[in-house]
């Protein structure tokens, strides 16, 4: 006998599959394969779904849309359709009182560096952070581009333990990179502030504010993982 949602689990599940193919094949996210790294985020998987519902795009998306968004193309704003999974997984956070995290992103110092090199750096330095943060969360974990210099991420699953490993794994990796303009190297860092709820029905528009807080801690000094 066939129970209710045993069809929404069974598509949900075809989805996850999916998205994991084609971000393999875009090796986009290296932790999803295993390894030394991967292990400090292991979460079950049946209770680390995407919950890839079109209703919370586009009813009339395709599936290859549907997956082409779920790979998030960074370059391009998108905060309101993050804004709308962040308010999903909140409230599937409050539902089953699972942990989640927001982290937010700011990298340092991008309209200086656009004001005295132009956007052809600015839209280099984006594309640069883009892949970074991509290849340094799981593929369960949600990304967007909030505003020109910020990134979110959202972290389905995770306890204050784990925001703290992967901020300062994306921080510390972004330390270690540069761009390359007019055959001059060009430092990057981030700042990021984030905050962990479990099972608190706080709201979306909460947990973003609160998020938002704990990145302008960070962005006083620079370089700087903050969390509340």
């Amino acid at each position: 006998m066939t129970r209710p949602g045993d069809d929404d689990l069974r598509r949900e599940a075809l989805f996850q599959q999916r998205l994991a193919e084609r971000r393999a094949e875009q090796n986009q996210f290296p932790w999803s394969t295993g390894g030394g790294d991967a292990a400090e985020f292991d979460i079950p998987k049946d209770e680390s779904k995407l919950f890839a519902d079109r209703s919370i795009e586009d009813a009339s998306l395709s599936d290859d849309e549907v997956e082409r968004r779920a790979l998030l193309d960074l370059t391009n704003y998108n905060f309101w359709s993050f804004y709308k999974r962040l308010n999903y997984e909140v409230r599937r956070a409050s539902r089953y009182k699972r942990d989640l995290a927001l982290l937010l992103v700011s990298v340092d110092g991008l309209h200086d560096l656009s004001q005295r090199f132009g956007l052809q750096l600015e839209n280099t330095i984006i594309l640069s952070s883009g892949r970074i943060l991509l290849g340094s969360i799981r593929d369960v974990d949600i990304a967007g581009r909030c505003r020109d210099d910020t990134f979110g991420i959202i972290l389905p699953e995770t306890p204050t333990s784990g925001v703290e490993v992967a901020a300062e794994r994306l921080r510390t990796k972004m330390e270690e990179h540069t761009v390359m303009h007019n055959h001059q190297p060009i430092s990057l860092t981030v700042s990021v502030g984030g905050t962990n709820v479990l099972g608190d029905d706080k709201g979306a528009d909460v947990i973003v504010a609160r998020a938002i807080e704990a990145l302008k801690s960070s962005m006083k000094q620079g370089n700087m993982v903050s969390l509340v």
